[in-house]
């Protein structure tokens, strides 16, 4: 007889779900589909208790309870990383596609862009994992299999709202061929968790591509910025958070024909205080689990000449590294080493990831919600983190209007002034 045993549910309800979609593209009784949950403004599975068959492959590939870092590192790349900020790697470099016109509408100088319809052209795969906004619902991502030139450039440019890409899993287990994955850091997790337990996921898969991340955003920013800019939700035809040269500009269309711009400093701004509560406590900035991670350079010296973006890329794999070094040598991306202390002076938000993970931790315990369980170093805590994760939240959640989450804030912050009053000889 087959042991029953837990669901996704069993994470949903612990708050730890981070939207990816991987439990949906792998279960095998077809029993979940991804919806948004209008309170957190993420998507969420939902299970049909008719067709599930309890099998528990949704939690042993989800990333949102627990993440293996060290055992899996040893199983991918044979070691555990040095490096606690970046994870392992192989080459750090600087780059963007060599042609103009991609690199314009992209985001970050349009590397990933480049590197998979080179890929594709080459005969490398058969298709790309990559996300677009859906024709018919401009406000919402429609994740999907790539396999022409044309098919990858709408998938160009970043999406800040949930993005449920590894719901695409399905089609990719359906298919024949060898492909590429494009997603965030927890898209990257799931997807190496599923390889793990499904041997021809894994035969599938050639190249793994990550964003680097520091927080997604809910659909209820995008909602708020729209009201914010008295436009009406229903009105939006076209939606583009990002693109037109670097840094960048947001883009909204209008059923009447018209268009409103944002410079992207103003949109990630309004975006801000709607960050995915899951995604607060992440530890990986730049997808460590993946064959290749790229995100904005952020260098001083581009910042103040490039007009039209450049990414940073650390390969951690051979084949990731010999992609590369091919694309650069037929022209196809345009790429120069790059120093990984300057890569790291500019990643301020590796701190928020890696040092002050525990502080926020810690505050989620106490105030009674749950927390995922990561096998990986940190870096060590500094005095004050513990404050500055309180102020956060605090910023976060009173701009956001999550009251109840407020008053546990409020009183945790009085707690720790009452405990540091008190003074070493108290404690």
């Amino acid at each position: 007889m087959t042991r029953k045993r837990p669901t996704i549910q069993w994470v949903v309800r612990r708050g730890l779900c981070t939207g990816c979609g991987a439990c949906v593209g792998v279960c095998p009784a077809g029993a979940l589909t991804m919806h948004i949950d209008g309170r957190q403004g993420g998507y969420v599975p939902r299970i049909d208790k008719t067709m599930c068959t309890r099998c528990g492959l949704c939690v042993d590939v989800c990333p949102g309870h627990t993440v293996d870092f060290e055992g899996l590192g040893r199983r991918l790349f044979g070691d555990i990383p040095e490096d606690i900020v970046l994870g392992r790697y192989l080459g750090c470099y600087v780059g963007c596609a060599a042609d103009k016109d991609i690199r314009y509408d992209s985001a970050s100088g349009g590397l990933v862009t480049a590197l998979l319809i080179f890929a594709l052209e080459r005969g490398l795969i058969d298709g790309a994992l990559v996300t677009r906004m859906r024709a018919d619902k401009p406000l919402e991502p429609e994740p999907f299999i790539a396999r022409t030139r044309q098919e990858i450039l709408s998938a160009a440019r970043s999406k800040y709202c949930p993005v449920a890409a590894d719901v695409a899993l399905r089609e990719i287990l359906r298919s024949q061929g060898r492909f590429a994955v494009v997603g965030l850091p927890c898209h990257i997790q799931a997807l190496r968790k599923a390889e793990q337990q499904i041997e021809s996921l894994r035969e599938r898969i050639r190249y793994r591509i990550s964003l680097a991340c520091s927080l997604d955003f809910s659909f209820r920013g995008t909602l708020r910025l729209l009201w914010t800019l008295r436009i009406p939700p229903a009105s939006v035809t076209r939606l583009e958070y990002r693109g037109r040269g670097w840094p960048g500009t947001m883009l909204i269309g209008r059923s009447d024909g018209t268009e409103t711009r944002l410079p992207l400093a103003d949109c990630r701004n309004r975006l801000g205080p709607f960050s995915l509560r899951r995604c607060t406590l992440c530890s990986d900035l730049t997808g460590e689990l993946s064959d290749l991670s790229c995100g904005d350079a952020g260098l001083p010296e581009l910042v103040e000449k490039d007009k039209l973006g450049s990414s940073f890329v650390l390969t951690r794999t051979p084949e990731a590294e010999e992609l590369l070094e091919s694309a650069a040598a037929e022209m196809a991306v345009e790429l120069s080493e790059l120093d990984v202390r300057e890569l790291k002076a500019v990643q301020s938000f590796a701190i928020f990831k890696k040092r002050r993970l525990r502080a926020r931790m810690s505050l989620f315990r106490w105030t009674g919600r749950s927390v995922p369980r990561y096998r990986q170093k940190l870096l060590p805590p500094a005095r004050g983190d513990c404050r500055s994760s309180i102020k956060f939240y605090l910023a976060r959640y009173a701009l956001s209007g999550h009251r109840p989450i407020l008053r546990r804030l409020f009183h945790v912050a009085g707690l720790l002034k009452r405990k540091n009053r008190q003074g070493p000889a108290a404690r």
